[in-house]
């Protein structure tokens, strides 16, 4: 559908708002635009409903990307939420191989550099905000860092991702682990 679409052609990271849907007629209730004012967002609850309205000259469009979490400033949007969750199962699967390696610094850099890599790419690609990689991202891994000699010796390698998905320097912070085979 439209989120298909948008993934598609403009990046998971775009909102799904004002765009039309394809092979509908119409909503079969007309919002206005005053109605659709009450409807944004819920002042006490942050609740929101996205609408379907019919606009002259444009069709029937999504109006509006907002979730269910609208008073909270990380994820109140559809394309925050819908990127963070990429971006997770992205670098989790990408650094799986670490399971069958050693948790030391070798395999630390090697995973810091893959999701690095994998995150400049996006950066560059408008994803991330920032007038560099430093203000658009971080990864952090290593004893210490993300990880105590605890972690280590139960094979644990735990890694911590900022990004910069609505303001640049304003991390959304990603949190993961694999655990290692004995």
């Amino acid at each position: 559908g439209v989120m298909a679409r948008v993934d598609s052609n403009r990046g998971v990271w775009k909102a799904p708002a004002n765009e039309s849907l394809r092979m509908v007629t119409g909503p079969s209730i007309k919002v206005t635009a005053q109605q659709q004012e009450g409807l944004n967002i819920d002042p006490t609850t942050g609740k929101s409903i996205n609408v379907i309205r019919f606009f002259t000259g444009k069709g029937t469009l999504v109006w509006g990307a907002r979730t269910l979490a609208g008073n909270d400033n990380e994820w109140r949007y559809i394309s925050v939420r819908r990127f963070y969750n990429f971006v997770e199962e992205s670098v989790k699967k990408a650094t799986e191989f670490v399971v069958f390696e050693a948790n030391d610094a070798n395999s630390w850099l090697r995973v810091k550099a893959m999701c690095e890599n994998f995150l400049n790419q996006l950066w560059r690609q408008g994803a991330l905000q920032g007038a560099k990689p430093d203000d658009a991202f971080f990864v952090r891994i290593g004893l210490g860092i993300t990880m105590t000699s605890l972690d280590i010796m139960e094979g644990r390698m735990n890694v911590e991702i900022g990004m910069a998905v609505v303001r640049p320097a304003e991390f959304i912070i990603l949190k993961f682990s694999h655990k290692l085979q004995e």
